[in-house]
């Protein structure tokens, strides 16, 4: 910055901070439910090109497929989770998202249909696309709203909060020297969670590698914690299985060409621990402590034409994995594909770490909304997923559905409120959760031992 900063006074309806694809999603589904309302967009980088999706997608990994309902996805969260999950929150995403699903595609999302013009599914909740392009259909979308502005390369550095209700946020422009002081009727924080937590677990020259976009910092949250907002489920830290060297994903191959984990013995080890996100991610590292690493998927053996699926797959969402095979020379069907565990992250995509929301994603600071990676008590929320709130007369009044199956209990789930939740049983809590994979390891080792 220069030597003389300027400051700006914005007034607006709504700010949205964060324009990554829940921060435009936001905008998208304000300006449905009234044109009216005014909607100013603050993205520290490019709204083109920022968020965790700037690189594109090649899946939308939450779907409800043919034959399944709403329920069937929370069921599955919750076991992936081990439920630590708010099922309430998982409901009423659950509900909306093939709506959302159909309004991307309405935007010029390329989905892939058979030739009964059917999604071509990938499992029972995943959804292949053609999606490098789906940060930029977003952005556009978001720009030709009459009443939404944009504000690139402007960093939200703070909320205004009086009696615990948002007046707005200040932002510092970063090319313009311009400090932001903006005043909203009500604020909705999509910033995603927090990476850099912990040093990169990559040997070599993959060291300064990250799972997670490292742009995400977890200021959403500091911003949240100063201003007072309720916070859970921070002990609640994401590791993901991953690539080795590249950081890939590990689900297109797992799911897309169904490769199964397997020691440097060639035993398929998966089956042995559980088939949940902690359990592949505890199996794989229990594997290399115990002498059997490293850990593969298998591929090998698989047909051309999965070959080519997987070039074009990772072309279009890790390009660094496509470009390892061919250095290598070899297919994917020629040689396996090394895995293991990322460092662990605050994200409230895969986990239920972030703000404390109701079922309308308001937080405890009257007026202030989180949506995306930054909301807590919701993992499995990936791509699609909606938050709603109306506007009138200046006030915020909460919209959307509600669920007679909730099991959400405010005295439980808070952290200050209430009586029935006690602050000592967090005490172990990560030992605690991984106790049963311990034992259950344990176990299997000394069944395999009594069989020789």
């Amino acid at each position: 910055m220069g030597d003389t900063v300027k400051t700006e006074r914005l007034q607006t309806d709504v700010l949205v901070i964060g324009g990554g694809t829940a921060g435009c999603y936001a905008a998208l589904t304000i300006a449905e439910q009234n044109a009216a309302v005014s909607v100013l967009i603050c993205e520290k980088a490019h709204i083109k090109r920022s968020g965790c999706l700037a690189a594109g997608v090649n899946a939308l990994n939450a779907y409800i497929t043919k034959g399944r309902v709403p329920q069937d996805y929370v069921d599955y969260a919750k076991k992936d989770a081990d439920g630590i999950v708010r099922e309430d929150l998982l409901l009423t995403m659950s509900e909306r998202l093939n709506a959302v699903t159909a309004k991307l595609e309405d935007l010029g999302l390329v989905l892939l249909k058979d030739a009964d013009g059917n999604y071509v599914t990938r499992g029972n909740r995943n959804l292949k696309i053609n999606g490098e392009n789906i940060k930029p259909i977003l952005a556009d979308a978001v720009s030709a709203l009459p009443n939404t502005t944009v504000l690139n390369r402007v960093n939200i550095v703070d909320f205004a909060v009086k009696d615990n209700r948002i007046c707005g946020a200040f932002g510092i422009g970063i090319e313009n020297d311009t400090f932001y002081v903006i005043e909203a009727n009500a604020v909705l924080i999509a910033t995603g969670g927090a990476a850099g937590l912990y040093k990169p677990n990559n040997p070599g020259f993959s060291r300064h590698k990250m799972w997670y976009p490292p742009f995400n910092t977890g200021a959403g949250y500091a911003m949240g914690i100063r201003a007072g907002a309720e916070m859970t489920t921070f002990e609640m830290r994401f590791i993901a299985l991953r690539c080795k060297d590249t950081i890939a994903p590990t689900g297109t191959l797992a799911q897309g060409v169904g490769a199964k984990q397997i020691n440097s013995h060639g035993e398929v080890y998966e089956t042995k621990y559980g088939l949940t996100t902690s359990e592949r991610v505890y199996g794989t590292v229990n594997e290399n402590v115990e002498g059997r690493g490293p850990c593969y998927l298998r591929t090998e053996g698989i047909t051309p034409e999965q070959d080519e699926s997987l070039l074009k797959a990772y072309l279009n969402m890790a390009p660094s994995q496509t470009l390892k095979w061919i250095e290598s020379g070899k297919n994917p069907s020629q040689q396996n594909v090394e895995i293991e565990g990322t460092e662990p992250y605050i994200v409230g995509g895969h986990t239920a770490s972030g703000y404390w929301v109701d079922t309308h994603r308001a937080t405890t600071v009257t007026g202030l909304f989180a949506a995306g990676d930054v909301a807590g008590g919701c993992p499995q929320k990936y791509v699609t997923g909606e938050v709603k709130f109306k506007l009138y007369k200046g006030n915020i009044i909460k919209a959307g559905t509600t669920s007679p199956y909730s099991l959400y209990n405010e005295s439980l789930a808070s952290f200050t409120t209430g009586d029935l939740y006690d602050h000592h049983d967090a005490d172990g809590f990560i030992t605690l959760f991984g106790l049963p994979l311990k034992v259950r390891a344990m176990m299997l080792k000394e069944v395999e031992q009594n069989k020789k």
